[in-house]
């Protein structure tokens, strides 16, 4: 085992300053002229060396450190005593000891040797190996192993099996070099060794004062806040102000979730509300109906939250409970949100209501919850206010959004809905395709052959030319116009059978005839008949033109 370097020693006389005290008193008592007596001791037949009395070390303590006890036996000097000792700062001579601890009498002690000190050197399980290994060596009983340390020897035989022939080697080597020390010192060196191991290496049902904690704590006394600490904090405080708390990593998902649902990234079919001032976005959203749309649907698939914030949504998912013989939860928690949001005068009734039929033991709707939250609920019931079932509302809460939303988003409940939500947005497509079929423009109308062969010049009209912009609204003054030009002897411009007039949907021709064949009450009626009302497309009424050549046409027929 080498020794450890100087920086070593500093650095771990600066971790822990209380041993670094105990070992500046421990090197006080071991000063020759000042220090506690210690020589070869007789007992019985032998002679113990480099041993000290236990009430030499109390008697030492007490005059050197001022401690005033008028008691026979300063009980302050005994307590650290018993410090030095647990720490190995020095320990019992005899093998058969089973504590290390000072008695204030006869009994025989040793100091460590400053390689041994907590501070100097740290045991590792090669080392303790190499130990436990050197003593089996031995055939003598006083060297033989105890029971826990046997054990101790089997499982480091496992643990270090890729490095145990150099445990064997080193073990061989130590115990050679051993054989060429003087008796004394081999017995004092045996037992530093062995006292060292009974610290660090307890037997079961022993305790060590050098047992570490699991984590160290290395902060040191407060320090007391200058000037300059002050002006950073605020320099800090100052910036976090406009730093936002929520992490980049987290808003980023959450904005692609919602693209789809943002009126100001995409263009939804009411418009943004707040653009154009219109609520039917948010009215549309938060009606209740029979086929939601898929893009609600969508929507709950998001959160929990989403889905009980849409009425709709709560209400099929409460069905979808009551098949799944858990919608208690569900009741309870509509019962605990009309609490918080219904009127203040009867808060109290209702707390005992919803108290009864869903918490009481044997409760007709039950729900689950643990002792903890039952504990704070019937705590708060003492005084019944808005907030009394918070806490069993977000058990509640957390119970539903981990295992019955989930199955709800898989169900076949679900997929029905998504199904009938796109067969009604397709019907609708559909629909409106059919209502607005052809061009949205409206096309000029034209007045063309027997038509316009008969209009006088001053309307425009030639033979064989049209009239833009001008529609006959009634049928008779149409007639009248036909027969001018059939009586007149021009020969209008042919046009193809069955092809109705450009620009009309009534054809004027088919009028012409059923004037003809519709019973005679002369001219007059039959004017007064079919020219009653305007046509789709013209703003004039031909029948009110007062023309020459009607007046003409009508008298000659």
């Amino acid at each position: 085992m080498d020794p450890p370097s100087e920086a070593d020693e500093q650095q771990q006389a600066y971790q822990d300053p209380a041993l670094a005290k105990m070992e500046a008193l421990v090197r006080n008592m071991q000063l020759p002229d000042t220090g506690v007596p210690v020589r070869s001791q007789k007992l019985f037949l032998t002679s113990i060396p480099s041993a000290f009395l236990g009430y030499d070390v109390v008697e030492w303590l007490t005059d050197n450190l001022d401690i005033e006890d008028q008691n026979p036996v300063a009980a302050e000097a005994l307590h650290l005593a018993n410090l030095l000792c647990a720490h190995g700062y020095f320990f019992p001579v005899s093998d058969n000891a089973k504590t290390f601890a000072i008695k204030d009498d006869s009994t025989l002690y040793r100091f460590q040797t400053p390689y041994y000190w907590p501070s100097r050197y740290q045991p590792n399980n090669t080392d303790y190996a190499i130990y436990l290994v050197r003593r089996s060596l031995k055939n003598k009983p006083k060297y033989a192993l105890e029971e826990y340390e046997q054990e101790a020897l089997q499982r480091l035989k496992k643990l270090l099996y890729h490095k145990w022939e150099y445990v064997l080697m080193q073990a061989n080597e130590q115990a050679t070099l051993a054989k060429d020390l003087k008796k004394t010192d081999k017995l004092i060196q045996q037992s530093q060794e062995r006292a060292y191991w009974r610290i660090h290496r307890p037997p079961p049902g022993c305790t060590s004062c050098l047992e570490k904690s699991p984590v160290p704590n290395k902060r040191g006394p407060p320090r007391k806040k200058t000037k300059d600490d002050l002006k950073r904090e605020i320099e800090i405080l100052k910036r976090n102000l406009g730093r936002s708390r929520t992490k980049v990593s987290q808003i980023l998902p959450r904005c692609e979730d919602y693209r789809e649902f943002d009126s100001f990234l995409s263009n939804l079919p009411p418009g943004n509300p707040w653009i154009t001032d219109d609520p039917t976005l948010w009215t549309v959203e938060s009606t209740m109906v029979d086929t939601p749309s898929e893009k609600r649907l969508k929507r709950w698939a998001l959160s929990l939250e989403e889905l009980l914030s849409d009425p709709t949504g709560v209400h099929e998912f409460e069905i979808y409970l009551r098949k799944e013989y858990s919608h208690e939860n569900m009741l309870f928690w509509k019962a605990v949100q009309d609490l918080r949001h219904g009127s203040h005068q009867d808060i109290a009734r209702k707390v005992t209501a919803i108290y009864d039929e869903f918490l009481c033991r044997g409760a007709p709707c039950e729900v689950n919850l643990d002792s903890e939250t039952m504990e704070q609920t019937q705590g708060a019931l003492e005084k019944p206010s808005r907030f009394t079932l918070d806490s069993a509302q977000q058990h509640v809460f957390t119970l539903m959004k981990k295992d019955t939303y989930p199955r709800f988003v898989r169900s076949d409940h679900y997929r029905q809905l998504l199904v009938k939500a796109s067969l009604l947005q397709q019907a609708q497509v559909q629909r409106k395709r059919f209502f607005h079929f052809g061009s949205s423009t409206k096309k000029k109308t034209s007045v063309c052959g027997p038509l316009a062969a008969g209009l006088p010049a001053t309307l425009g009209g030639t033979s064989g030319g049209s009239i833009t912009g001008v529609a006959p609204s009634s049928l008779g003054g149409a007639a009248s116009l036909s027969s001018s030009a059939t009586s007149s002897g021009t020969s209008p411009a042919s046009r193809p059978p069955g092809r109705p007039l450009s620009g009309s949907t009534v054809d004027l021709r088919n009028s012409v005839d059923r004037r003809e064949q519709g019973a005679g009450g002369g001219v007059g009626a039959g004017v007064g008949s079919f020219f009653s009302g305007r046509h789709s497309h013209s703003t004039s009424d031909l029948h009110k033109l007062d023309t020459p050549d009607c007046s003409k046409g009508h008298s000659a027929r």
